[in-house]
């Protein structure tokens, strides 16, 4: 395995899509990222490049720009006229009857309701806040991720089937056995860790 592919946290398959990008197959190396990563586009604005510190290259003269490949790939998605949506995948051959709900829709419930929803499960994602992203929405500022690439990226999910509910609290607004009465049979809990860290300078305690 590559360096960079295992300094990568999702193990995304780096040269594989550089590969394909170099051979202009945008679309195939999109795929070969969803695989691992279903937010390319977020990705390529916000990633730490932990494969960029490990890219071989670096020890000729400077590592490849493999972020930068991954941001590219995926808007020429963005400016398609048809998008890339995975097709579900299962063993039946079609959609189960298992509906299954999310809480939260932030980066962890919302690449859970992708892979499930690609598996071929009904899938619902509550989400307390009226905006979905998460911190994704409310904690990057626009000047890094854009709020229309976000948005963008959760409208595949809608195509691949996965329905949003925002403005709901599970546990105030319904609570988990009133959703077991209306037939989910699990539950994914993704509600995140949202509290804000002090700065650590003189004022940071002001309102």
């Amino acid at each position: 395995t590559a360096p960079c592919k295992t300094k990568c946290p999702a193990h995304i398959a780096v040269q594989g899509y550089i590969k394909l990008a170099a051979q202009g197959k945008y679309k195939d190396a999109l795929e070969l990222i969803k695989k691992e990563n279903p937010f390319p586009a977020i990705c390529g604005r916000v990633c730490p490049r932990f494969c960029e510190d490990e890219c071989t290259r670096g020890d000729i003269d400077d590592p490849i720009a493999i972020d930068e490949i991954k941001k590219f790939i995926a808007e020429q998605d963005m400016k398609a006229e048809t998008r890339f949506v995975p097709p579900m995948i299962n063993t039946t051959g079609k959609p189960y009857e298992q509906k299954i709900a999310v809480i939260g829709a932030g980066p962890a419930g919302l690449s859970c309701a992708f892979f499930l929803a690609q598996k071929g499960y009904p899938v619902t994602v509550f989400e307390k806040e009226k905006k979905l992203g998460g911190m994704m929405t409310m904690g990057i500022p626009e000047f890094r991720l854009e709020k229309t690439v976000v948005n963008s990226e959760i409208e595949v999910l809608r195509e691949m089937g996965v329905e949003f509910k925002t403005g709901v609290e599970v546990g105030r607004d319904v609570t988990l056995d009133a959703l077991r009465r209306e037939g989910y049979k699990a539950f994914y809990l993704a509600i995140g860790a949202s509290k804000g860290t002090p700065v650590g300078c003189p004022g940071d305690d002001m309102a």
